[in-house]
């Protein structure tokens, strides 16, 4: 087939740092060129891929600097104006840009798909609801069922995919020792619940990830003071290695969530390196995690506390496993597959 993946420019293919979506949309195309697809990629300059990179910028424009937020609409709208003057080259085009890409993937006469990795908030509701009739995919089923699930033409539900063997850690239970945080610093993936669980298990905590400038109020009032009160380290952004070797260190994840979480790649990514994590029950968390097999699931603070002993019996292959089963990239790219084939077969 002769596909096309669209995503947004703001930040590289694959990120450098954080970036989930991005690393899918790469961890997608790598695999469909492997595969035998012939796959162009639309991304942001510094993009590196073995697909054919289309790009409307030199530069990721988050990290760049050059353009400011405001700017940032009119490159998504210059790559998606490249698809439509290209899109006579493609069977599929597959978008990640999520509502803005809507009115142009309309009107192409390929088939077109969207992959939902955001919940759908009241500013862009009406023009999801405008282009109803596209075809979507869902990332959990709980996503897809909070996401007008009988208004939007979903046409499959596809969990995120990653390779299992790039988080394989050779540090063994005896080695494992502390807490670790791993994402945005924020309240929806609940940075200050994190804190409050490390303190009250009197549990040093790593805290891995990037404060968006819309975050900056909540780090200052929420995170800051309960730094300079713990045993806990922010250590900033971290890299894919730099990653793994936090998740082999760690005697589990916190991931205590305070919105309804479509999907959650560190808790698949934090299995895959045999360490269980200790969640929050939002959203895609019981679809992700296995309770008590895999992980200890909670409403609050005080439940996970209270959990905590339980980690002693989780055995770390059942995490790997469970990966390898249900959230490789294996069968994220098989799932795909079949979400092509079924378009075009619908088309004649």
């Amino acid at each position: 087939m002769r596909i096309a993946q669209v995503a947004a420019n703001t930040e590289p293919v694959p990120p450098q740092g954080y970036g989930g979506t991005e690393l899918i949309v790469s961890l997608l195309t790598e695999e469909l060129v492997k595969r035998g697809h012939e796959v162009t990629l639309f991304a942001s300059g510094t993009s590196v891929t073995s697909a054919q990179l289309v790009t409307v910028v030199d530069e990721p424009l988050r990290a760049g600097g050059k353009y400011n937020m405001l700017q940032w609409p009119a490159f998504d709208m210059q790559t998606l104006i490249e698809v439509e003057n290209r899109q006579d080259q493609f069977d599929v085009v597959h978008s990640h840009m999520s509502w803005s890409a809507l009115p142009v993937l309309d009107r192409l006469k390929c088939a077109t798909v969207t992959t939902m990795h955001n919940q759908v908030k009241p500013y862009c509701e009406g023009i999801y609801l405008r282009y109803k009739h596209l075809p979507y995919v869902a990332i959990s089923d709980s996503f897809r069922a909070l996401n007008y699930p009988d208004q939007l033409n979903y046409v499959g539900t596809v969990y995120n995919g990653i390779r299992v063997k790039d988080f394989r850690s050779e540090n063994d239970t005896d080695q494992r020792a502390g807490l670790l945080f791993v994402g945005r610093l924020c309240k929806d993936k609940g940075t200050a619940e994190a804190l409050d669980i490390a303190k009250q298990l009197h549990m040093p905590l790593t805290l891995a990830g990037k404060v968006d400038k819309n975050d900056e109020a909540y780090f200052e009032t929420e995170v800051k003071p309960r730094l300079e009160n713990s045993d806990a380290e922010f250590i900033g952004e971290v890299n894919h290695d730099q990653k793994v070797e936090l998740y082999g260190k760690a005697l589990a994840v916190v991931y205590p969530v305070n919105f309804s979480e479509p999907f959650g790649l560190v808790m698949a990514e934090s299995l895959a390196a045999g360490t269980p994590v200790m969640a929050f029950d939002r959203g895609s968390v019981r679809e992700v995690l296995d309770d008590p097999k895999t992980s200890i699931i909670g409403s609050s603070v005080d439940q996970l506390v209270n959990r905590f002993p339980e980690l002693k019996n989780i055995n770390r292959n059942d995490c790997v496993e469970r990966v390898q089963n249900l959230f490789s990239v294996e069968k994220m790219v098989d799932a795909y597959e079949a979400v092509y084939k079924s378009l075009l077969e619908k088309r004649g």
